[in-house]
């Protein structure tokens, strides 16, 4: 009776995992950059014309702009509900995969917890259910290490393709895919396979010959993503005041590399695009852990703490417990400890806008890992995995529906989060539904708002008067000009209070907040 039950908690889990991704992505108004991703992704299937958003390859964004390209309609929906169930999809695949890795790691037993804890992790349940590239990224991550697992002792000339064409996928979501993957890649197979084997004079040959059908796989499945189009290394943008317009007048190789287009020159364009974004010191990089402030990134070391914030504390827990139980076996977890510590070491070193998604792939790979914690050998075992789930539970349904404003309940929940964080690790845009509802439920008339987000408020109904916020462009703001309307609601999201300065003014100071509407939107009442 017992076994009957389990063949059906990993399809219920799924679908209660559907459940909540559904309800999440209907609640939720559309956040920064869904409509961007979107319509590049139009733009790169239709017009083949990859300079609408020359920061991530296209593959993420042309899968979900399909619903777009099949009904043009689905674009004037305040939730892009159908771009969003394309992430919705991943999200159930991705979370197949995990039953499926730790099921084959650590056994069928595993392979449920593992999966009931992916099912209730905040982070996933947020990123899940929006029309961004990251969960795609992190679905192909995950099934790319899964396969060199299964793999790894006999690469057969089939399966280098096959990895190979999911090597390519993957590099195809984003740039972070390159460093974040290889990197692993090559200490797992040195680990695997030896110097000396890969290095053996007799085997040497095969070897390379096995290297290269893998590395010309993924190349032409990453360039089939730019539909094999010829372009240049510096790419496509007839700006005539662009710097190295000026500096290819006397410099051969920037002549070569705007002028002549080459196989994937999109692909290294978008990587120079990146590494210009975060190292020239040329464009404005926000970012807040703790409430420190930055307007050119943040040290790495940030993702420290935003992991204790952002991650349940059960679920580190558990991980902790199970690397400390199971550390005699620390070699047979190569498979996640490797990939999960490059991705957490590369984030640590960088300078970056501190978001918890830019890593999104070691969360499913600590679940993965905590899943073995089932085969520990003691009477209070099941107890303790019990009470640890309803945990996860209460933690995770406590931001429902608004996910990306989880906040560990030790630290107050999400309607505290405004104190720690803000963006994409707090208030993204998604709130305007709720503060609709907000409005209609107190017969508000006189709403001031200053929203973070790239939808206009009146699409989804709200009566307002728009101040100082994103839309109106927060580097050009002038707080002096604000004058405090008696009687009056004032609706300012997370981002905007930090980002616009109101969190300096005393009217607009912590103190002085009612409470949090839409996981984000701090309301004052004056």
């Amino acid at each position: 009776m017992l076994r009957n039950l389990k063949n059906f908690i990993v399809p219920l889990l799924l679908l209660l995992l559907f459940t909540l991704l559904i309800l999440s992505a209907v609640s939720e108004s559309r956040v920064f950059d869904e409509i961007t991703h979107v319509n590049a992704g139009v733009g790169f299937v239709v017009n083949k014309d990859f300079r609408l958003d020359p920061f991530n390859p296209p593959l993420a964004r042309e899968i979900l702009a399909i619903p777009a390209i099949i009904n043009k309609s689905v674009l004037k929906d305040p939730t892009l509900f159908w771009p969003r169930m394309v992430s919705i999809l991943f999200t159930v695949l991705l979370g197949i995969v995990v039953y499926l890795f730790a099921k084959k790691l650590y056994g069928k037993d595993a392979g449920i917890i593992s999966l009931s804890i992916f099912v209730l992790e905040p982070n996933i349940l947020a990123n899940g259910h929006y029309a961004q590239t990251d969960l795609i990224f992190t679905f192909f991550y995950i099934f790319s290490i899964f396969a060199y697992y299964l793999w790894r002792k006999k690469f057969t000339i089939r399966k280098i393709i096959i990895f190979g064409v999911l090597t390519g996928l993957l590099l195809s979501t984003k740039t972070t895919a390159l460093p974040f993957f290889f990197l692993p890649l090559t200490i797992l197979a040195i680990y695997d396979y030896g110097f000396k084997r890969i290095f053996n004079k007799k085997l040497f040959t095969i070897n390379l010959t096995k290297a290269c059908i893998f590395l010309v796989t993924a190349a032409l499945i990453l360039w089939a993503t730019y539909f094999f189009k010829f372009e240049p290394m510096l790419g496509l943008r007839f700006d005539p005041n662009r710097p190295a317009i000026k500096i290819a007048k006397t410099n051969s190789f920037i002549k070569f590399a705007l002028y002549q287009p080459l196989p994937l020159g999109s692909y290294i364009s978008t990587i120079k695009q990146q590494l210009v974004f975060n190292y020239s010191g040329l464009y404005r990089r926000d970012s807040m852990v703790l409430g420190n402030v930055s307007h050119n990134g943040q040290s790495g070391l940030y993702f420290l703490p935003l992991i204790l914030i952002k991650i349940p504390l059960e679920i580190i827990l558990l991980f902790s417990l199970t690397f400390f139980l199971f550390k005699r076996k620390v070699k047979n977890n190569l498979i996640i400890f490797v990939p999960f510590f490059s991705i957490l070491l590369l984030g640590l070193l960088a300078n970056a806008v501190i978001v918890l998604r830019y890593i999104l792939p070691i969360i499913p790979l600590a679940i993965i890992y905590s899943g073995q914690f089932v085969n520990f050998k003691h009477k209070f075992k099941s107890i303790f995995i019990t009470v640890l789930l309803i945990l996860i539970a209460i933690e995770s349904f406590s931001a429902f529906p608004y996910y990306i404003s989880y906040i560990n309940l030790a630290l107050g929940g999400n309607s505290t989060g405004y104190k720690y964080v803000f963006d994409a690790n707090y208030d993204w845009g998604q709130g305007l539904i709720d503060l609709k509802k907000y409005q209609d439920k107190n017969l508000i008339t006189h709403l001031n708002l200053a929203y973070f987000g790239d939808i206009k408020p009146s699409l989804l109904g709200l009566k307002y008067n728009q101040i100082f916020d994103s839309i109106t462009n927060y580097n050009h703001y002038d707080l002096s000009k604000i004058v405090i309307e008696k009687k009056s609601t004032y609706a300012i999201s997370t981002t905007c209070w930090y980002l616009c300065g109101y969190y300096k003014l005393p009217d607009f100071s912590s103190s002085k907040i009612k409470e949090v509407v839409g996981g984000s939107i701090l309301i004052f009442n004056f």
